[in-house]
């Protein structure tokens, strides 16, 4: 996307204890790293974080992204093929076949206009929370987009979604199906209220501390609970808890969603159990 609309706020460079200047040459330096062959964080730490001070071969480190984040984000490194059980990171222009630089200036609609074909209905300021910069950016997006945008109202609640997307939205089946998604799954993250996923009196418990977003239970597209699983003896165990009584057919319907779980983590058996709702 570029520096264009990339916002770096103070806070965080202060955090990260870099000047502006010092960041963007971390990155132009990650770039050039990984221009090349295919590098592990390790590989990438020792020739970029040469010379560099103990705090940023910390972040280059982190597994939050620090440094990294900012490279991908202007286009100079991406998550190449697996070395055992180390991830790699690679220049997208090699990795990618069919790369093409794009212009700032259409990236940022199509980026909104992709956002809103998975998250529509939504606001801008949806937009700008998900992408995690400032107002500006959902701004010039949105401006962008008008003539293809269409403002919609569900159960109250005002949004706007992409005009070839209407009919389909329209005429979609509501469900009541019951799934498992896994931890920092992207239907929570993508929009700056979610009262439309959970009451607000559960946030705290699907947006815990230090960032962490927890696994849930979804019933009709709302979060019920919230779900853990460790694995012992070739069992995977699911621990449930819920936000309120569950309706009778919900624990039958997770058990069968924790059976394919475990089949498709090579286990053989699964064991559910019910934790009583913290008040």
């Amino acid at each position: 996307m570029g520096k264009r609309w990339i916002h770096v706020r103070p806070s965080w460079l202060k955090f990260m204890q870099v000047t502006e200047a010092e960041l963007w040459k971390i990155v132009e330096e990650i770039g050039a790293a990984v221009n090349g062959t295919p590098m592990t964080r390790e590989e990438l730490i020792a020739v970029v974080g040469k010379g560099k001070s103990a705090r940023v071969r910390e972040l280059l480190k982190s597994g939050w992204g620090g440094m990294l984040k900012p490279a991908a984000r202007n286009g100079q490194l991406c998550f190449g093929p697996n070395r055992g059980q180390s991830v790699t990171f690679v220049s997208p222009q090699r990795w990618l076949p069919r790369w093409r630089e794009v212009d700032p200036e259409e990236a940022i609609v199509e980026m909104a206009r992709r956002y809103l074909r998975a998250y529509g209905p939504a606001t801008k300021s949806d937009f700008a929370r998900w992408w995690g910069a400032w107002p500006g950016v959902a701004n010039a997006a949105w401006s962008g987009l008008a003539k293809e945008l269409v403002p919609v109202s569900v159960e109250g609640v005002r949004g706007e979604i992409l005009a070839g997307d209407l009919d389909a939205l329209q005429n979609a089946k509501i469900g009541h199906s019951v799934q498992l998604l896994p931890l920092f799954d992207p239907y929570l993250m993508g929009y700056a209220t979610r009262g439309h996923l959970f009451d607000a009196v559960y946030a705290p418990r699907v947006s815990r501390t230090a960032g962490w977003i927890s696994a849930v239970v979804l019933v009709g597209g709302r979060v019920v609970a919230t779900w853990t699983h460790a694995v012992r003896d070739s069992t995977l165990h699911i621990s449930i808890e819920p936000f309120q009584k569950l309706a009778p057919n919900v624990m039958p319907e997770v058990r069968h969603c924790a059976a394919a779980l475990a089949r498709a983590m090579g286990l053989s058996e699964t064991a559910l159990s019910q934790r009583a709702r913290s008040s």
